[in-house]
């Protein structure tokens, strides 16, 4: 008779996880990494307290004067779970609406306290996020120049460096309708926000290849040239919809984030660097030495060199379909081949708890 055992054998972890859990999240592909390890979370998302998508002016004036009572509302619920002994430990992403109070509370309860960082700045998210850095015992970051600079490593007790990745549930080629093709196919296309950098390299092919039908997804577009945002589809894609999209363009654009609040570099990879090739779509990405640590250039993705460049390449590679398809091939084989998910970086943050002390 087949014996059921519950205490008896080590089992996984219990984590309390303080991250995004909408389907596409980077939070929920780290979350979902964990749990393929064997492990439990606990979830607590600042997205549950704080409304972001309020988009009607009154209700976005009644946002910022709530954020206070947001706040409150949040760490309240994270405070909940402060009497869990089964707890092994808290792991924040990122930390937007986070006090260092709450932290504190588990601290001295002797829990373990890490965080995972995906942005280029610490500063432009809220201002929480730069005060509760000294708390962790670890901050991970996907940010290579984060590891070098000194105001940062001054003020965290420990800082591993760990890579991007895509999601395998979300991140995948999906078969699409004539239908979906015809909505969302596309010569060029960018997701991601506005920024000063972005607006200029999208508005160099508008300009240089006027005919060309380039699509914008992403907050803060409103604020672009006109003849950029006669692009902008009014809004994000998230999710499935932009593995759609991924599918549907024939050129993704991977436009790399200028530097931020406190830092003096900007991105050298991000998140679209592994999720647009694991969706099946052609990557055309900004030339860094970063991105050859993962992918061939001109075999595996596309790069451009510059701002005059990158007209040059959409024109380039829209002439050459059959190149395109072979890189686009090329690239989602490396991401499925060499496991380019989260798992990498749940590892490095399970590894770095096993070994505490040590």
């Amino acid at each position: 008779m087949h014996e059921e055992r519950y205490g008896n054998e080590p089992g996984g972890r219990l984590i309390l996880f303080l991250g995004a859990g909408w389907w596409g999240s980077d939070a929920r592909a780290l979350a979902a990494a964990l749990r393929r390890r064997g492990h439990a979370l606990i979830e607590v998302s600042s997205e549950d307290s704080f409304p972001l998508n309020w988009s009607i002016f009154s209700l976005r004036i009644l946002r910022r004067l709530c954020r206070p009572q947001f706040v409150a509302n949040y760490n309240r619920a994270i405070l909940r779970h402060l009497e869990n002994p089964a707890i092994d430990f808290l792991l924040v992403f990122k930390g937007t609406m986070l006090r260092a109070s709450t932290l504190e509370a588990f601290r001295r309860r002797g829990f373990a306290l890490y965080c995972f960082y995906p942005d280029v700045s610490f500063l432009d998210h809220g201002p929480e996020i730069w005060s509760c850095l000294p708390l962790y015992d670890c901050l991970f970051t996907t940010k290579s120049f984060h590891v070098d600079d000194p105001a940062l490593k001054s003020r965290v007790r420990a800082l591993r460096l760990v890579m991007h990745g895509f999601d395998p549930e979300v991140h995948r080629p999906i078969p699409l309708s004539k239908e979906t093709l015809a909505h969302y196919g596309c010569d060029v296309s960018f997701v991601g926000c506005w920024s000063p950098k972005k607006e200029k390299f999208l508005g160099a092919i508008v300009q240089v290849c006027p005919g060309n039908d380039v699509r914008i997804w992403g907050p803060g577009w409103e604020r672009s040239a006109a003849n950029l945002r006669r692009c902008w589809r009014g809004g994000g894609a998230y999710g499935d919809e932009l593995s759609v999209i991924y599918g549907a363009t024939k050129v993704n654009l991977g436009l790399l984030s200028e530097p931020g609040g406190g830092t003096r570099v900007g991105d050298s990879v991000t998140t679209r660097t592994w999720q647009i090739p694991a969706a099946g779509g052609f990557l055309l990405h900004e030339d860094t030495v970063e991105l050859g640590r993962f992918f061939s250039a001109g075999h595996e993705v596309a790069v451009f060199r510059s701002e005059a460049d990158l007209p040059e390449k959409v024109k380039y590679y829209l002439a050459n379909p059959e190149e395109r398809l072979r890189i686009r091939a090329a690239g989602h084989r490396r991401c499925r081949d060499s496991r380019y998910t989260r798992d990498g970086a749940a590892d490095e943050i399970l590894a770095f708890h096993d070994g505490r002390g040590r």
